[in-house]
């Protein structure tokens, strides 16, 4: 039988027998969509984890020195020395320090002491109420502040209200904020506590603030002269530290060897490396190493643990589809038993005019195949439909909260050919033992009915 011939008879029987195959393919169709949406979900979650909770950098490696040296001796301090040493290995670009500021250091943020012409200027934005103004009035936090100094040319394009280096005497200094600890304010205590959201407009406008050097809330034990000094807001940076304020390199190297010596102004607690290329980094890892230093990858632990979690929920609910495609097909088995028992009078009809059972057998497995195809595609229809429903209900009605994303689903290329392949396997496997049936049987018994 040619495959015209043979296309166009599996044409006839799927039209003629088109109520049964569609019940048969209403658990594809369900199947194939919850695929497609609990895919695009977890696709889309780990896309948030991967930019906005914990961006990767293809190219850089974070370095720092060992805590005890090789064979007991004594850790090699990453100082200016070593700084050198690193970007003398090959295929290094540049090398961004990084040092903790030593010395403890407290904000106090009263809402009464800020300057009324900064007030007015925050009342003139767009979206802020009265209300907000009054509890900008009423604000009063005291806390203590983490601190730490990074190379400036490491967030040269994400600082953008002001130059961020060492300023001059008398001048406030200019910090960056960790763009996750923004996204958190803005989410929950900007919220609460009815603030304006930090954004880029409004970062130019946030008022010079006051940090007292060497002195501490928590640790009482702090000795020595104190020193009032204040920041300015220049920009948020993924690179900045999390919980506190990222200043200058050059300003953190300068307190620290004004309150705590040369020792603290001289150490850098760690060091960005960056390659030329992503494919450099293997060889520069081992050179790191040799040079003994080591590699922190604790962020990078962490964000793997969240997408590993993450990747095996999204795996538990596929499995959950794939097993609604497996009781699927069992029953597309059931419907195919009973099509091949109404029509065994027309099957033995084609085995006695010249079909084969390689003719027969593919017939039954080409209706199974369209079946699959019909059913994959509803089920990209239906569930992309639900996504993009979901998407959009999810935006309106759930609060805000941090790292909330614009949109929660995210639909990767291979995700809709999965999903219809998926569909044709699940139905050639249901049809695989009633096609067998059918090829094997006897002419003369079909006609008969014996």
């Amino acid at each position: 039988m040619t495959a015209r011939k043979l296309g166009r008879l599996v044409a006839q029987n799927l039209g003629r027998n088109r109520k049964n195959f569609l019940f048969a393919g209403f658990g594809i169709v369900v199947g194939v969509s919850s695929f497609i949406f609990f895919i695009g979900l977890g696709s889309g979650i780990q896309r948030v984890v991967s930019t906005k909770i914990f961006p990767s950098e293809a190219n850089r490696i974070q370095v720092v020195a060992r805590k005890s040296g090789m064979g007991g001796a004594a850790p090699i301090p990453l100082d200016d020395a070593a700084i050198k040493r690193l970007e003398g290995i090959p295929g290094v670009a540049a090398v961004y320090p990084r040092m903790r500021l030593a010395v403890p250091a407290t904000m106090a943020l009263v809402g009464s002491h800020f300057p009324e012409e900064d007030l007015a200027r925050v009342a003139r934005l767009p979206g802020v109420s009265p209300d907000i103004v009054e509890s900008i009035k009423r604000l009063d936090l005291w806390m203590e502040i983490m601190a730490d100094g990074i190379d400036p040319r490491l967030v040269r394009s994400e600082v953008l209200f002001g130059p961020f280096a060492d300023p001059a005497p008398g001048q406030p200094i200019p910090v960056l904020v960790s763009k996750r600890l923004v996204e958190i304010y803005n989410a929950s205590f900007a919220e609460v506590r009815h603030l304006p959201v930090i954004s880029e407009v409004l970062i130019p406008l946030v008022p010079s603030m006051p940090l007292t050097l060497n002195e501490s809330y928590v640790n009482r034990e702090a000795s020595g002269p104190r020193r009032l000094v204040r920041v300015k807001l220049v920009g948020a940076s993924q690179q900045a530290i999390l919980g506190g304020l990222t200043l200058p390199l050059a300003t953190v190297r300068a307190l620290n060897r004004e309150f705590a010596g040369d020792e603290a102004a001289s150490t850098f607690d760690s060091a960005a490396v960056e390659a030329v290329s992503a494919d450099k980094l293997t060889a520069i890892q081992a050179d790191v190493a040799e040079a003994g230093f080591a590699i922190d990858a604790s962020q990078q632990r962490m964000a793997e643990s969240v997408a590993l979690a993450v990747t095996l929920v999204m795996l538990g609910f596929s499995l959950i589809s794939l097993t609604i495609v497996a009781v699927a097909a069992i029953n597309i088995g059931h419907t195919f038993y009973m099509i091949i028992f109404e029509r065994r009078h027309e099957i033995g009809l084609l085995r006695a005019v010249g079909a084969s059972r390689s003719d027969i057998r593919a017939m039954i497995q080409g209706e199974a195949a369209i079946v699959g195809v019909v059913g994959g595609l509803a089920g990209l229809a239906l569930g992309t439909a639900f996504c993009l429903l979901t998407d959009l209900m999810a935006g309106r009605l759930l609060p805000k909260f941090p790292f909330k994303p614009d949109h929660f689903f995210v639909y990767p290329w291979w995700m809709f050919g999965g999903g219809i392949l998926l569909a044709v396997v699940f139905c050639l496997l249901g049809a695989f033992a009633p096609a067998n049936r059918a090829a094997r049987l006897d002419p003369s018994r079909a006609l008969t009915g014996r």
